[in-house]
């Protein structure tokens, strides 16, 4: 499935984690096909794994943590061929992690740690755009995206964030790339993050902000399934779906796209999911439905989850109903239980 957009057309595009560290050179390439005729906005995450080992480091502060998280950069900066120092960040890391006193609270601690796979993210895919003839600027959302103190799961504050629009719209009236990094804001002064897979916030907040045409969620799965296709084996893909259905569906556990993702461009600008490797765009998310349900789960502890299922009322299956809306309905299971109940309720759905 492919879409077309139209020639000038200003979009906003996001790669995660994986594309950053397995389909680095694919992610190029697809910016140096949208770069012709249109003015590109880029968002990117941390490398994939690399939160997960900042984690880590910030609540342990082991030199070994520390190592093998300048190694990865290291290493990709050196399989890439790309000349760059983080020298400067290693440094800074360092000195936070001797420094968490200074913070505010632990978890303003734990945020800025964990901002430096997105800053180390912009500067590596910055230069390699440079090396490909493609002007480009890094930027730390810190200086750009204003949020609330909730440190950890931080939400964007859209108003003050519109008054420093102005450093992107310099950027892009230079006739250059901004590379901005997801997942981080700032909080009086403090490194704020917007919560895991943040960078999908990030990336519709500038996408609304900038009257983007469309923003591309770009990851390592094609789009949206009706259900988790690593559990569910017969889950289908699925080409459309509203604003409404894909907002329920993340409150609910859907991992494809950050649960405050669609509020900021809700009925104004498309949201486009695709796959990085094979440059597959593969869900559209408008307004308009294809009217397949989506199903989802959350763990909510280590003897129960919840099955939710978006798109229908009623489901005719031997289940607790957990709790419901209008136009979707919860389900609480025994967590040993999930996987066999997820595909049995998908059976029903769709056959």
């Amino acid at each position: 499935m492919v879409y077309k957009l139209s020639a000038k057309s200003r979009v906003v595009i996001k790669f995660g984690g994986s594309s950053v560290r397995d389909s680095f050179s694919e992610a190029l390439r697809l910016v140096q096909k949208l770069y012709e005729g249109n003015e590109v906005v880029i968002v990117l995450s941390a490398l994939k794994g690399v939160t997960d080992l900042l984690l880590k480091l910030a609540e342990s502060k082991s030199p070994e943590f520390l190592k093998e998280f300048e190694e990865i950069y290291l290493g990709t900066i050196e399989r890439l061929g790309i000349e760059l120092s983080i020298e400067n960040e290693i440094r800074e890391l360092k000195f936070i992690l001797r420094n968490e006193k200074a913070f505010p609270s632990r978890k303003a601690y734990i945020d800025h740690v964990l901002s430096f796979g997105e800053r180390l993210s912009v500067k590596l895919f910055s230069k390699a755009l440079e090396d490909e003839g493609i002007k480009s600027t890094p930027v730390d959302a810190f200086y750009l995206i204003e949020t609330n103190g909730s440190f950890g799961n931080a939400k964007v504050d859209l108003k003050k964030t519109k008054d420093k629009i102005w450093i992107v719209e310099e950027i892009l009236k230079r006739g250059r790339v901004p590379v901005i990094t997801g997942f981080l804001g700032n909080f009086n002064g403090f490194r704020t993050t917007l919560g895991r897979g943040g960078s999908d916030y990030t990336a519709s907040v500038l996408g609304r902000l900038l009257n983007a045409r469309a923003v591309l969620i770009m990851s390592d799965v094609k789009g949206i399934y009706t259900a988790d296709p690593k559990i569910v084996r017969d889950a289908k893909l699925i080409p459309f779906a509203s604003y409404e259905e894909v907002s329920t569906a993340s409150m609910l556990g859907m991992k494809a796209l950050h649960e405050r993702a669609v509020e900021p461009v809700k009925g104004k600008i498309p949201i486009i999911l695709g796959k990085t490797n094979n440059q597959h765009l593969g869900t559209l998310i408008s307004k308009i439905n294809a009217g397949m349900p989506i199903l989802t789960y959350k763990i909510i502890n280590e003897n129960l989850a919840s099955i939710g299922v978006v798109g229908v009322s009623e489901v005719n299956i031997n289940a607790q109903i957990y709790k419901r809306g209008r136009n979707w309905i919860c389900f609480l299971v025994k967590r040993e239980e999930l996987e066999n109940t997820l595909n049995a309720i998908h059976e029903v759905i769709f056959q």
